[in-house]
């Protein structure tokens, strides 16, 4: 059992390893290019329309709506849809479009999920150009000026911003700030310059309205349509572009338990979206998007296997500990007296371990530098940092295990 695991241990800290070292290098190849700024040099500026899909968003939908009438960019429309909300989100939209003409409200009675009512908003959307947002995000006023250039490519279909969390407090809350500067920022610019970008983000994606309504518009079958969309963009071989110098800033979900829902959703999500283009997986047809989801979607389930696997040796070595203390009337304090702390005793799980948290670390902090975020503002969330791994684990056993039982995912 110890050789296989020690195999095991090695070939999936040699991968994970490569992983972080490629992607660190990569971002240093890169970092010049990180926030390019594309000349707004159109002759006539496109109009843009923007949808806002809403269920039971009374508390923060208010926001959003501000956020919105901070834009001054002339060529806009907004369609905000109450996909049948229960609580009071009709009368605080109302009461919050009162009196501006772009907006325009799609107030429907029966909730049909998210991808339903984009589909219903690009049918009425005016635009060449349509950004959709979440109902719980807030966008910068310079947002389309920034964004509409890439688009200057033909064979552009969807544009990606940086995605960053709203005034994280909790300590949970300070951990997924960093994940949001480092996986839906910086990760997905570097994935965009080899057209590998595998996910148009729900909290703001921008698309060319004739590539989607090409494609067949979002999947009302899948619960992560902002993921599934971007495979099909792919299977097109379209680009999906990203412009990390625009932000969008998302409301986390407020407690652990809701985060563990909305993760078991994205998770769940991914799953069913990698079965559906399955056929896409290390296809040459499709470039190095199909090589690094498969390498991304190993590497993951190979780390929830040795997570299961170095619990269960834990746990078998506890119990023999517990055995042996059985012959000593169970004297652990004599034991404690005695302990020498010994470097060459120091396992090869923990000293892997160890190296694999450095790099991770080393790849945090450049991140922040890149990303002009100050590290004294984050001390808590860095701190914590590590604790992602444990949490990525629990996320995914939940997540798989759901799949498995072919359990119906909650939204929230």
């Amino acid at each position: 059992m110890n050789v296989a695991f020690n195999i095991f241990l090695y070939v999936v800290w040699f991968l994970a390893t490569y992983y972080i070292v490629l992607l660190i290098l990569i971002v240093l190849s890169k970092k010049d290019d990180l926030f390019e700024k594309r000349k707004f040099d159109f002759k006539k500026p496109p109009f843009v329309s923007v949808i806002v899909p809403a269920y039971n968003e009374e508390n923060k939908i208010k926001y959003t709506i501000a956020s919105l009438k901070k834009i001054r960019y002339k060529n806009l429309e907004f369609l905000i849809m109450n996909d049948g909300s229960r609580d009071g989100t009709s009368r605080e939209v109302r009461e919050s479009i009162k009196g501006d003409k772009r907006f325009r409200f799609i107030d429907r009675k029966q909730n049909m999920g998210k991808a339903a009512t984009l589909n219903e908003g690009f049918g009425l959307a005016k635009g060449d150009f349509v950004a959709t947002m979440d109902a719980d995000s807030m966008i910068e006023p310079g947002i389309f000026r920034k964004v509409l250039p890439y688009f200057k490519d033909e064979k552009t279909a969807a544009v990606t911003v940086s995605v960053l969390v709203k005034n994280p407090k909790s300590f949970v809350h300070k951990i997924f700030e960093l994940e949001y500067i480092i996986g839906l920022s910086l990760f997905l610019k570097i994935f965009s310059t080899f057209n590998a970008v595998f996910v148009t983000p729900g909290p703001f994606s921008i698309y060319r309205k004739s590539s989607i309504e090409e494609i067949g518009g979002f999947d009302v079958n899948n619960i992560t349509e902002d993921l599934e969309i971007a495979y099909r963009i792919q299977k097109k071989r379209y680009k999906i572009a990203n412009c990390m110098d625009a932000k969008v800033y998302t409301i986390l979900p407020p407690t652990f338990k809701q985060i563990i829902v909305q993760r078991k959703r994205w998770y769940s999500g991914a799953i069913q979206t990698l079965t559906k283009h399955k056929d896409m997986l290390l296809n040459n047809k499709y470039g190095l998007f199909g090589h690094f989801v498969a390498y991304n979607y190993t590497l993951i389930f190979l780390g929830v296997c040795l997570f299961l696997f170095t619990l269960y040796m834990g746990f078998t070595n506890v119990f023999d500990n517990v055995m042996y203390f059985r012959h000593t009337n169970f004297n652990f304090w004599e034991h404690m007296k005695n302990f020498e702390f010994d470097l060459l005793a120091f396992g090869r799980v923990s000293f892997l371990g160890a190296m694999s948290v450095t790099f991770t670390m080393l790849m945090l902090f450049l991140g922040l530098s890149l990303t002009k975020n100050k590290k004294s503002e984050r001390k808590l969330g860095i701190l914590g940092y590590p604790l992602l791994f444990f949490l990525y684990q629990l996320f995914w056993i939940v997540s798989i295990i759901a799949v498995i039982r072919g359990k119906k995912i909650k939204w929230r």
